[in-house]
C-alpha cells in the first residue's frame, strides 16, 4: 500500500511533465532542427570546440577553465592516467577536425606551448584502427613531450575504447570521458556562468536537452525537482532506495527475454540462430548478459549468429551482435574463429554495401560491407528505448518486426548469389 501511494505521485509528476512536453514551445531546439540529434562533427564537435575556444564568438573564457578544472583535472585524479593536472588558468587555442598527415582527422584539439590535449569524440561512429596511438605519435612529432598530451576519450556512457582502436597506447595515456556524465555536468557549469547573457544561456539550455535526449535523460529541471521533493516526503527516499535494487536484475531480465523470443521467432522462419561471444565462439549467455551492466571494462560484445553459407573457403554467419545498440550484418569466420573479411569477399562486401547504402560502413572489416541498425532501434543504454520493450505486445511487435527484416536481409544477400549455401539447412518455413 505504501508502495501504491508512492507511484501514485510519481504518476502525477510524470501527467504534468506529459502536459509540458506536448507544448511544442518547450521541445523547440534549434539543433535537432539544423541537424541529425548524433551528428559527431557538423554539431557536437563543433559546438563543443566552439565552447572551448578562450576567445569563441560566445566571449567566455571561464568555458574552457571550467572544462580543464571538472571534467580533464577530474579525470587526471581519478582514473589511472599518468598526468599532471593543468592550470585552468592558462589559455589554449582550440581547433576541430585538424587534419594531420598520416594520421587522420582529430576531432578538437587544445594546445598552447607547453601541453596538448586531444579529444576523441564519439557518438555511434566505430574506433578506427590505431587511432589514438596515431594521434599520440602525431602530438610528438608536432614536439610535445608525451608528459604533456593529454588525449580524452569522449564517447555518450563511458564504453572503453578497442583495442582496435587504442593501439599500442597504454591506458595510463590517455582518459575517457563520458557525455552522460562529464560533458553534462560540465555543460549545467556553463549554464550558471552565462546566467547574465540570456541568448546564450538559452543556446547552452538547448544543447543540454539535447545530450539529455541522447543519454537517455530527457528529465527537466522542474521533473527533477519534483522528483526530489517527493523523495524528502515520509519514507520515499527508503522505498525508492529499495526499489533501485532491482532495477539493474530487472533491465538484466528483460534484455535475455529479449534474445530468447528474438532467436525463438527467427527459428520459426528457418533460421536456427545460437548465442556467442564477438568471436563467434559458444558464451554463457546468461554471464555475458550480466556482465553488460558491469564495470565499463567488461566486454560489450556478443550476440547470436547463424549460418548462412560458404565463400571461398570462408564460412559466412549472419551475425546479430549488440553493443549498445542491437544490429546486424554478415560476418566471416575460418576454422571456427570470426575474423575480418579479406580481399577475395570484396565483391560480397560490395555487393552488400550496394544493397544497403545507408547501412553502417564497417570500416574494420569485421562485418561485410555494413552492418545495420533495425528500423525501430533499440539502445540498451537509454532507460527511453527499454520502456516500449518491457510490455509483452509491444515486445512482440519489435520482435516480429525485427526478424522480418533481418530474414529479409539474409534473402537479399543470397539472392546476391556469391553464397554457397547447400551445405546449410536453413530453410525459410513458409508461415502463412
Amino acid at each position: 500500500m505504501i508502495y501504491d501511494d508512492f507511484f501514485k505521485e510519481l504518476e502525477k509528476i510524470e501527467q504534468a511533465a506529459a502536459v509540458e512536453a506536448s507544448d511544442t514551445r518547450y521541445a523547440f531546439n534549434i539543433f535537432s532542427l539544423l541537424r541529425r540529434d548524433d551528428e559527431e562533427v557538423g554539431l557536437h564537435s563543433k559546438f563543443l570546440a566552439e565552447l572551448l575556444k578562450s576567445t569563441g564568438s560566445h566571449g567566455i573564457d571561464t568555458f574552457q577553465k571550467l572544462f580543464i578544472d571538472q571534467v580533464l583535472n577530474a579525470a587526471v585524479e581519478t582514473q589511472v592516467w599518468e598526468r599532471l593536472p593543468l592550470c585552468p588558468n592558462q589559455p589554449y587555442t582550440c581547433q576541430t577536425e585538424i587534419d594531420i598527415k598520416g594520421s587522420g582527422r582529430i576531432d578538437i584539439v587544445l594546445k598552447n606551448n607547453d601541453s596538448i590535449i586531444v579529444i576523441e569524440n564519439k557518438i555511434n561512429a566505430y574506433d578506427q584502427k590505431n587511432q589514438l596511438q596515431r594521434y599520440f605519435e602525431a602530438c610528438t612529432n608536432m614536439g610535445y613531450a608525451p608528459e604533456n598530451i593529454y588525449i580524452l576519450y569522449l564517447n555518450k556512457y563511458g564504453e572503453a575504447v578497442s583495442d582496435y582502436g587504442k593501439g599500442n597506447l597504454l591506458h595510463s595515456q590517455f582518459a575517457q570521458i563520458t557525455y552522460k556524465d562529464d560533458i553534462t555536468s560540465w555543460l549545467d557549469a556553463c549554464i550558471i556562468e552565462a546566467v547574465s547573457y540570456p541568448h546564450i544561456e538559452q543556446t547552452l539550455l538547448q544543447y543540454r536537452r539535447l545530450v539529455g535526449k541522447l543519454t537517455g535523460d530527457t528529465r527537466s529541471a522542474k521533473m527533477k525537482e519534483a522528483h526530489i521533493e517527493l523523495l524528502y516526503q515520509q519514507d520515499n527516499f527508503k522505498l525508492a532506495y529499495e526499489l533501485s535494487k532491482s532495477f539493474t536484475g530487472f533491465q538484466i531480465d528483460l534484455q535475455k527475454k529479449i534474445w530468447e523470443e528474438l532467436k525463438i521467432t527467427l527459428e520459426s522462419k528457418g533460421y536456427k540462430f545460437s548465442f556467442c561471444d564477438k568471436n563467434l565462439q559458444v558464451c554463457d549467455f546468461s554471464r555475458a548478459v550480466n556482465n553488460y551492466y558491469k564495470a565499463k571494462n567488461a566486454s560489450k560484445l556478443y550476440g547470436i549468429h547463424c549460418k548462412i553459407g560458404s565463400s571461398k573457403q570462408h564460412d559466412i554467419y549472419c551475425f546479430i551482435q549488440i553493443n549498445q545498440n542491437i544490429y546486424y550484418g554478415m560476418t566471416v569466420s575460418q576454422d571456427a574463429m570470426r575474423l575480418q573479411y579479406p580481399d577475395a569477399l570484396i565483391d560480397l562486401a560490395s555487393g552488400i554495401s550496394n544493397l544497403y547504402p545507408n547501412g553502417r560502413m564497417s570500416e574494420s572489416k569485421w562485418f561485410l560491407g555494413v552492418n545495420i541498425l533495425p528500423n525501430r532501434m533499440v539502445d540498451f543504454k537509454k532507460p527511453s528505448h527499454l520502456y516500449r520493450l518491457v510490455d509483452r505486445d509491444s515486445r512482440k511487435q519489435w520482435i516480429e518486426q525485427t526478424t522480418n527484416e533481418v530474414v529479409s536481409f539474409i534473402e537479399k544477400v543470397k539472392s546476391l548469389e556469391l553464397i554457397d549455401v547447400q551445405s546449410v539447412t536453413n530453410t525459410p518455413r513458409n508461415t502463412a
